[in-house]
């Protein structure tokens, strides 16, 4: 365990959470875990609530991080976008101690956190954005409202989050999405088509 108690009860509760659910997670449970006493965890947190929100907020910043990292490393507007993806995949389908979450844990979860999801999607989104902008500003993409467009695959990729966290997902799956994926970033690139008619 960590020596700083803070941390040492972050970590804690994001594995009795994730075990267990909101709900029948309790303040002992994390505190025997954190190896701290239950008025340490108060000293920190206001409530169960408070706690898990922070754990939300911690998890949600360290794979921002990540995904910025990710695309930084990539070198085309093309690459920038396949990273995002594969890291965005990559880390859904990471779980807590190797363990798969049940369903039902996963929504209660989602639950507790749905206030937080905008936001979240928010700042995913922005970094989408801007590996779209750059590619429009290099002649490599012809994206006409880049936020939008990068606010909608965001929102692909939740729906994709549950089932990848909650089922084994095969070879199979993983390269049936890269190609789908690989035709939304071809169609990028592609020469923005004639205009509909208007009624």
């Amino acid at each position: 365990m960590s020596s700083d108690p803070r941390i040492a009860i972050l970590k804690a509760a994001g594995e009795v959470f994730a075990r267990f659910g909101f709900k029948k997670a309790s303040v002992e449970d994390i505190a025997k875990r954190a190896g701290v006493g239950k008025g340490s965890i108060y000293l920190h947190f206001e409530s169960k609530e408070a706690l898990f929100e922070a754990i939300v907020r911690q998890s949600h910043e360290m794979s921002l991080a990540e995904l910025k990292a990710s695309v930084q490393r990539a070198t085309t507007p093309e690459a920038q976008v396949r990273a995002y993806i594969r890291c965005k995949l990559e880390q859904s389908v990471r779980k807590p101690d190797g363990e798969r979450l049940e369903m039902a844990t996963l929504f209660e979860l989602g639950t507790q956190v749905m206030h937080l999801v905008p936001q979240m999607q928010e700042a995913d989104a922005a970094i989408l954005a801007r590996v779209f902008e750059d590619g429009v500003a290099r002649g490599v993409f012809t994206v006409s409202a880049p936020q939008l467009a990068a606010r909608g695959f965001v929102e692909l990729i939740t729906m994709l989050v549950p089932k990848l966290m909650t089922q084994e997902t095969s070879p199979l799956t993983l390269e049936a999405l890269d190609a789908s994926f690989e035709i939304f970033i071809r169609g990028l690139s592609a020469p923005p088509g004639p205009t509909p008619p208007t009624r």
